[in-house]
């Protein structure tokens, strides 16, 4: 069931870079990641009344603070990335999600470090500087894409500390009240910037635009509920593997629904991150 889980999440989610380009004509990257957080409030706070159980929320924990922390850095990035560059530039997620999870692995929890997961983290960084370089001239590479493959770096390393304090709180909380109270943190801290980015939003709101939105806010609610139920009974690695099929379905709809041109280099960047995390995952054979 776990697996079931995690591949419709990588389902819907591989539809957010569609759905995050089509809010761009009337809101900002920091509106849309506090719309995001909201929503999904909005849609757990009515799936637990509708389940019968009393709203609750979590908010003191310092693990809780730190997922909504680390998963305002992964919308802010994500948002600001997919909407000055591609639809799918998005995919670069999930190669720095697992070579920061491997780190952590290694430095915090100290684990041992196997030659398939060193040669798999090389790949993952080799398939994300062909993916963004593109073959464009260096000059323009560091101009344009440049700031874009720092905002998605950035989303990557939220994502994947939010997913670490996710997995490490399934055990204390219910998977509701977890991601609804990491939202509201994260909601807050989205909300607290707004102030500062100037126009938020753009009238008039074309309707295209406002049911992106809508969509999005459900993507979060309902797609990191699938996350939780599926940590429960699949390792954070393998979860990885799994949900990585997101970027095949997101280069998909790129190019059915924008139009966007799927180059070779892009084909060979994505070829090379998928293999990446796969060797990342690969478990060393215990000895008898």
């Amino acid at each position: 069931m776990g697996y079931v889980c995690l591949l419709l999440q990588a389902l819907i989610f591989s539809f957010g870079g569609i759905l995050i380009k089509t809010t761009a004509t009337a809101f900002s990257p920091f509106m849309v990641s506090f719309l995001r957080f909201a929503l999904g409030v909005l849609f757990l706070l009515a799936l637990q009344l509708i389940r019968g159980k009393k709203p609750h929320l979590t908010l003191l924990n310092r693990m809780v603070v730190f997922g909504g922390i680390a998963k305002t850095l992964h919308y802010l990035g994500e948002n600001y990335g997919v909407m000055h560059g591609f639809s799918y530039g998005n995919v670069v997620i999930w190669p720095v999600q697992t070579v920061v999870i491997l780190l952590i692995s290694t430095l915090v929890l100290k684990e041992k470090v196997t030659r398939p997961a060193v040669a798999g983290a090389f790949l993952c960084l080799s398939g994300i500087v062909l993916l963004t370089w593109n073959g464009m001239p260096l000059r323009d590479f560091i101009g344009g894409q440049g700031p874009l493959l720092i905002a998605f770096v950035i989303a990557g390393i939220g994502a994947s500390l939010f997913s670490i304090c996710q997995k490490k709180l399934l055990d204390k909380m219910d998977t509701v009240e977890l991601n609804n109270s990491m939202f509201l943190i994260g909601g807050l801290c989205a909300g607290g910037v707004l102030p500062l980015t100037g126009t938020a939003v753009t009238f008039p709101i074309r309707l295209p635009a406002a049911a992106a939105m809508l969509v999005l806010g459900v993507i979060t609610g309902v797609g990191f509920l699938l996350q939780a139920e599926g940590f429960k009974t699949v390792p954070i690695f393998v979860a990885t593997v799994v949900q990585s099929s997101t970027v095949l379905l997101s280069l998909l709809w790129a190019s059915l629904l924008y139009r966007e041109r799927i180059t070779g280099w892009i084909v060979a960047g994505t070829v090379l991150f998928l293999g990446g995390i796969l060797l990342v995952n690969v478990k060393p054979r215990r000895q008898p």
